[in-house]
């Protein structure tokens, strides 16, 4: 009985790693983030949000963005926001099954027909999640090699990638968060410490 409640125990933290390993952060509006020119509606097509995925608004600090109901959202109501934010990146964690409402609170910002936003969020598929923004591969574009006394910019994603987001406080035992290590070797890690426990137990 021991060893079976180990595996179901070991099983159940396996499934709930994928989920959160596969989970995507959304930047809202691409590179061009949370402004009065983009069509929200086109950015939301083809997007397939999950329980688990992030998204994050980038705004300058004369745009804000309340969520609000589904009534206050249809007349762009600004009187009962459900939450207001102004620091110029606000990131929206998607825990439930449902649609939620972002307005900017800011006078016409919502009425001139662009700044508002709901996100349909579905339950958890690993089969639909968002894959990693892709690169290009590094055999098929070798760079030149910097001479040894020059300095090295640090590269950074795109910002309107799709960038896969790991769980708070999460890091692997090389040192690199979980999602720039490859599936192969956290499933193997998991694996590993699965059948440490069943081991124990």
């Amino acid at each position: 009985m021991k060893a079976s409640s180990g595996a179901l125990l070991a099983a159940m933290a396996l499934a709930a790693l994928a989920a959160t390993a596969l989970a995507t952060d959304y930047k809202v509006g691409g590179s061009d983030g949370w402004d009065t020119f983009i069509n929200y509606d086109k950015w939301v097509a083809g997007k397939t949000f999950m329980v688990g995925d992030t998204i994050t608004f980038t705004y300058m600090p004369y745009h804000n963005v309340l969520e609000v109901n589904e009534a206050d959202y249809a007349t762009c109501a600004v009187d009962n926001p459900l939450s207001t934010h102004s620091n110029g990146s606000t990131t929206f964690a998607l825990t439930a099954v449902g649609t939620r409402y972002f307005i900017c609170g800011i006078p016409r910002h919502c009425l001139n027909g662009t700044m508002h936003v709901a996100v349909a969020t579905v339950p958890f598929d690993p089969t639909k999640a968002a894959p990693p923004a892709a690169g290009p591969s590094p055999a098929s574009a070798p760079l030149p090699s910097p001479p040894a006394d020059a300095a090295v910019p640090a590269s950074s994603p795109a910002a309107d990638a799709v960038v896969t987001k790991p769980p708070t406080g999460a890091s692997a035992s090389n040192g690199a968060p979980r999602y720039q290590q490859s599936a192969a070797a956290m499933v193997a890690g998991l694996a590993l410490a699965a059948l440490a426990a069943l081991v124990v137990a």
